[in-house]
């Protein structure tokens, strides 16, 4: 019994000491890039312009794809936004929002014309960013109330400046965005659309 209880002691200090080991390789370093993201988000003054829509993936969007609607070289759960123009524009307090929607209404609402997308304009609710030191990355909470609808947005922000944006809504399906971080132009802060 004493030489089991070495081997099992033996066994989970070996274990310890590996699994110690391999949390240091997970910790990303700050680089002079990610510190001047960190930098920008503390200033509030950025604007994320996405590259790629991720759609839920639903009988309507098979539908639209199947009748030829999406992009040339997207997917039906993958769909390239080059060439559609599109932001999160977040300066002071305030957040300004225009991103294509592809996806399905989950309740009836009302359609605004030439706003079929998600868009938003004003101070949003319950605004935090959490830093992961570990990876350097940032997380940039809110929700937003419009006229019909709200959304629950969660923006991740990468070291290397690429962005992916998660929002739900109150009435359509959830929707995923893929960007570029950049810093806001006087004349864009100034300008809201």
């Amino acid at each position: 019994m004493n030489r089991f209880a070495k081997i099992v002691g033996f066994l989970l200090v070996t274990g310890g000491v590996f699994l110690s080991c391999n949390s240091t390789k997970n910790i990303v370093a700050p680089t002079a890039q990610s510190e001047a993201l960190e930098a920008l988000i503390a200033k509030k003054s950025f604007t994320i312009e996405s590259d790629w829509m991720y759609p839920l993936m639903t009988t309507g969007m098979n539908a639209i794809y199947n009748s030829g609607l999406i992009p040339p070289g997207s997917t039906v759960n993958s769909i390239n936004l080059t060439g559609n123009p599109n932001f999160v524009r977040i300066y002071g307090d305030s957040i300004s929002m225009n991103l294509p929607f592809y996806g399905e209404r989950q309740l009836p609402g009302q359609y605004i014309r030439n706003e079929g997308g998600i868009v938003f304009q004003g101070v949003p609710d319950r605004y935090e960013v959490i830093k992961d030191e570990k990876k350097q990355t940032h997380l940039i909470k809110f929700t937003a109330k419009g006229d019909q609808e709200s959304y629950r947005v969660t923006i991740t922000l990468f070291p290397n400046w690429t962005t992916s944006i998660n929002i739900n809504s109150s009435h359509r399906t959830s929707i995923r965005y893929r960007g570029v971080v950049s810093e806001n132009d006087k004349e864009k802060s100034l300008v809201v659309n």
